[in-house]
């Protein structure tokens, strides 16, 4: 059995990238998981890349000059091949996003701060800038993460949400049982097709850590873990 996830449509039609998403059989945090679970073929692990991630939207462009380098940000973005880009989550959502045209990739860690400042916008604007790429084209991953099911916050939230939402048609949050929830999923979405990618080519997984803690490490589930799901892509 795998320790890790695929997602269909990026195998079957981007033939240029492997992604893959961990699940509990690997702590992506301890990079000596990953180099246990993949083959060099599979990603180049000795040039992985990731952030110091601080709960930002800060975004970083990786090329021949820091490969490998651990910079704060909560975003990665390249068009160097062999080159795997890493985030870690274990709750927080994880945003994919592949520019087939013009070979280029991001990841985005989109906590509630991250989503709430448009991190999902900055990286493709900084690919735009970088690699020419056109929102159009993009495809973009929301990996596994805590779902509206279950991500219970406070009236405040919900209320600054809101107020930074209010061009957005649609309600983000859902009250039960004088509860509030509120649904990153959907707001990712919007933000993303605000950016002008293709509702069609949002991939949402639809995949609650909370509820999946069995497969993905939930940091609310399982009682404030230090174990992370890891989200990694490489330019073959």
């Amino acid at each position: 059995m795998k320790n890790y996830i695929t997602v269909d449509r990026i195998e079957k039609e981007l033939d240029f990238v492997n992604l893959a998403i961990t699940t509990t059989d690997i702590d992506a945090k301890n990079e000596d998981d990953l180099f246990k679970s993949f083959t060099q073929d599979e990603f180049k692990l000795i040039n992985l890349t990731r952030n110091s991630q601080i709960h930002s939207s800060i975004v970083n462009k990786i090329d021949e000059n820091n490969i490998g380098q651990r910079l704060e940000g909560d975003a990665l973005i390249t068009n160097v091949p062999k080159v795997p880009l890493l985030i870690l989550t274990a709750d927080c959502v994880p945003v994919v996003i592949v520019d087939p045209v013009n070979k280029a990739i991001g990841l985005a860690h989109a906590g509630w701060r991250g989503t709430y400042d448009n991190i999902s916008e900055k990286t493709i604007k900084e690919m735009s800038k970088n690699y020419n790429s056109n929102p159009e084209d993009l495809i973009c991953v929301i990996g596994p993460s805590i779902g509206p099911c279950c991500y219970e916050v406070s009236k405040d939230l919900i209320e600054k949400f809101n107020t930074n939402l209010a061009n957005y048609a649609g309600k983000f949050d859902i009250i039960k049982d004088n509860k509030y929830y509120l649904d990153l999923w959907k707001i990712n979405e919007l933000m993303l097709k605000d950016c002008k990618v293709k509702e069609e080519n949002i991939i949402n997984l639809q995949i609650c850590t909370n509820c999946n803690y069995d497969k993905f490490y939930s940091y609310r589930k399982h009682n404030k873990t230090s174990k992370r799901i890891g989200t990694m892509i490489q330019i073959r």
